[in-house]
């Protein structure tokens, strides 16, 4: 079985190492990167990365239009590299396998696999995932799994993004599936077929948010180049978050807000006493309910 993994990148430069190297590790076999006019260093990181022959780099023109690259890039991977699945990521999504190894996922065999992903807080004084990711690490990497709805976040100066709710990623087969939804969380249905689906339980996704302030300012750079060249496609609640970050940063308060999306430890331990914060240890080996 041949994996590819579908990766976009727009200024990552803190994180895109890290995630190859990731994906690599958990037995991706070849990698399709499009990078979206990054100018942070990103894309001089990605030319560095695509002299190994299990990586394509494509990158986008800096007038052309970013809106669907992800269905461009996935039939380009489909036409020119022959996968059997495909896995769909940003550069601040670390795939967690329960073994290691993807490929002894127990739902491998589906034709889509809906993925469990959950936001890892920021907690100030300590690096928001391991120099190593394995399954031996997987104790270190923390997410919130019992979080809070869109609705409190307005109303409620504790509720912080992190907390926040987010939608699953997908892993298909390209041969049973037309393709997938905005966002890469659900897959379309070929016409005819009835693809298999299932939502594994010894695969998970932490989904880093928020690293560094550096960091923070660029995403917030970058949204609103976003939002100027495609927010009139947005429709209802979508990128509300995007919406406030600009607000606040128009205030002079995006330092203020960065350090606000971060935890205290002692608050990070109250959560995770809480049962709000979990391991991604816990969440892949939870302890039978007894009897």
């Amino acid at each position: 079985m041949k994996i590819v993994a579908n990766l976009g990148v727009y200024d990552e430069a803190e994180l895109i190492a890290p995630c190859i190297a990731q994906l690599r590790a958990i037995g991706v076999d070849f990698i399709v990167v499009t990078d979206m006019g990054s100018t942070d260093g990103t894309r001089e990181i990605l030319h560095e990365l695509a002299a190994a022959s299990d990586l394509c780099l494509i990158e986008l023109p800096e007038d052309e239009d970013p809106w669907g690259f992800p269905e461009r890039m996935y039939q380009r991977t489909v036409a020119e590299f022959s996968p059997d699945r495909v896995l769909f990521l940003d550069a601040d999504e670390f795939w967690l396998p329960k073994t290691g190894s993807l490929r002894e996922t127990a739902s491998l065999s589906a034709d889509v696999l809906r993925v469990h992903r959950f936001n890892v807080p920021l907690v100030h004084g300590r690096a928001p995932y391991p120099s190593a990711i394995s399954p031996g690490a997987y104790g270190e990497i923390h997410f919130f799994t019992a979080p809070a709805d869109w609705v409190d976040i307005e109303t409620n100066p504790e509720i912080t993004h992190s907390m926040t709710r987010v939608m699953p990623k997908i892993m298909v087969n390209p041969h049973r599936v037309a393709g997938f939804s905005v966002g890469c969380h659900n897959a379309l249905e070929r016409p005819g077929l009835t693809p298999t689906m299932l939502v594994p339980t010894d695969l998970v996704i932490a989904h880093v948010p928020f690293s560094t302030l550096p960091r923070f300012l660029q995403k917030t750079r970058n949204i609103r180049k976003s939002i100027a060249r495609f927010g009139h496609r947005l429709q209802g609640g979508q990128a509300r978050h995007w919406r406030r970050w600009l607000d606040l940063a128009d205030q002079g308060k995006a330092e203020e807000e960065f350090v606000r999306q971060g935890l205290t430890p002692e608050q990070f331990q109250r959560l995770a006493s809480a049962g709000v914060l979990e391991s991604a240890e816990a969440w892949l080996n939870p302890t039978p309910s007894p009897e």
